[in-house]
């Protein structure tokens, strides 16, 4: 949360009309998982999972110590890290150190005993209710405006949302001891959000006098090269991110939008997040899930309702797998979080192949096998398959399972109990995982697994749509 919101919820907000349903743009399918808490500024994705902020309801004052960051498993079970934050501004996973950074601008918050600093908290990926006091990977308060988190190198960017031509974006060196701080960008306004776009450093920003936005582009050395957007209203500042397509998203004001990194055109993925009060939602953390393409980010309209709560998703079409079933029945159901292999025609065209400990690889480890963060999409207007009209879903069973998997069956059930289903929807799994073979002489093999499942549809004829996928589990090169 940065302390500008906070003051801008003390001042009010603008009404920005109708209410609206929450729907997606062409091209996607929106989810989202309702949390305990209310989500804050942090979504940043972690092996199998994703690490979100939350607290208690934002308001004004705020409270010190009172924020926390979660992980949500693919499936939704809930995981506390870390406890004691006043005001989380980012956060940032590095997978390979297994290390969460974040961000804290509210060192200066009543009865707060640290912030203004970015925290590293270790073995993220199993921690349990590390109180950050004593994290601090720098001084507490040496950047009371920190924002936004990218790495770069060795190094962690985090942006300073000062203002008035004070904001600025700093370079934490993370292979020293200790950590060494230098400026990378000045002269910004309210900097916000930040992402790498290939060699190239993106950095958002609000201009203090107007409030409109911009994105601007910086080269590694943090030379600047222009303008990727605005100034302009049609997209926020809060925190952004690189989609698989190349488009830069960003959140801030009442929608999450893509912006075309060549052009600066921009379009909304999403509207309706209001809570159904008509008041304008505000942008949290957004991040990309490697490997399915799933868009994961938050938003608050500050009405208390579940939009304020949940991590929101959306899972692109052209990354999930049809299947081989009939034409007209194919998008009935669609395999997603798995690699898509190379098909014709929409169809799949497997196995789905991963390496012991790759990014594909839910667990994260090399550790003898692969997770596969298979889920489950229904009622899918997919494009490929063009002679398929989504119908409404009647049932839905796990036909084979090989090796069993308990979370799979869970999951399995809970589309059971939802249907029937008549909009298009996904449910996720905390994966299936697949062991490598050994042989006697303790060379390592590759391992196999196969997910088969049917999709009976019923409202104007009852029809099947089976689909097989088969897994492949390699031992790793490293």
């Amino acid at each position: 949360m940065r302390k500008i919101v906070a003051a801008a919820l003390a001042a009010g907000f603008v009404h920005s009309g109708a209410v609206a349903a929450t729907l997606p743009t062409a091209g996607y399918i929106y989810s989202r998982q309702t949390l305990s808490q209310f989500t804050e500024g942090c979504v940043a994705e972690g092996r199998g999972g994703v690490f979100v902020g939350v607290g208690p309801m934002l308001a004004y004052p705020p409270s010190a110590g009172t924020r926390a960051v979660v992980f949500v498993s693919d499936s939704g079970t809930e995981r506390t890290v870390a406890v004691g934050l006043n005001a989380i501004g980012d956060c940032y996973y590095d997978a390979a150190a297994d290390v969460l950074y974040v961000s804290d601008n509210g060192g200066d918050f009543a009865g707060a005993t640290s912030g203004d600093t970015v925290f590293a908290i270790a073995s993220a990926s199993s921690a349990m209710s590390v109180s950050v006091g004593g994290h601090e990977l720098i001084a507490s308060g040496s950047i009371p405006f920190a924002s936004s988190l990218a790495r770069l190198g060795n190094e962690l960017l985090v942006s300073d949302a000062a203002g008035s031509g004070s904001g600025a974006v700093l370079a934490i060196r993370l292979d020293t001891d200790p950590a060494q701080v230098s400026s990378f960008a000045v002269g910004l306004d309210y900097a916000g959000g930040l992402a790498i776009d290939g060699n190239d450093v993106l950095v958002a920003e609000s201009r203090s006098a107007t409030f409109d936005n911009q994105i601007r582009r910086y080269d590694s050395s943090g030379a600047a090269l222009g303008l990727v957007s605005g100034p302009t209203y049609d997209h926020g500042s809060i925190d952004l991110a690189v989609a698989e397509n190349g488009d830069v998203l960003v959140t801030g004001n009442d929608t999450l939008v893509a912006v075309d990194a060549s052009s600066g055109a921009s379009a909304a993925l999403v509207t309706g997040l209001d809570g159904g009060t008509g008041f304008a939602a505000f942008g949290g953390g957004v991040a990309v899930h490697t490997g399915s393409g799933r868009i994961d980010f938050a938003a608050s309209s500050f009405s208390g309702a579940d939009d304020d709560r949940s991590l929101h998703r959306l899972i692109p079409v052209s990354r999930l797998v049809p299947g081989r079933g009939a034409d007209d029945v194919e998008c009935a159901h669609e395999f997603c979080g798995i690699p898509p292999a190379a098909a014709g025609g929409g169809k799949y065209d497997g196995p789905a192949i991963c390496e012991d400990g790759a990014e594909c690889d839910a667990d994260g480890v090399v550790n003898d096998s692969c997770t596969f963060s298979l889920g489950f999409c229904f009622n899918v207007v997919d494009p490929r398959l063009p002679a398929c009209t989504p119908s409404q879903v009647a049932g839905f069973e796990l036909v084979v399972a090989r090796p069993a998997d308990a979370a799979l069956t869970t999951t399995v059930a809970e589309v059971q109990a939802a249907v029937p289903l008549s909009d298009a929807r996904c449910f996720f799994s905390d994966g299936i995982t697949v062991p490598l073979r050994s042989t006697g002489s303790g060379l390592r093999r590759p391992g196999k697994g196969v997910v088969k499942v049917r999709t009976t549809t019923g409202d104007t004829r009852s029809a099947r749509d089976t689909d097989v996928v088969r897994l492949i589990c390699r031992p790793s090169t490293i």
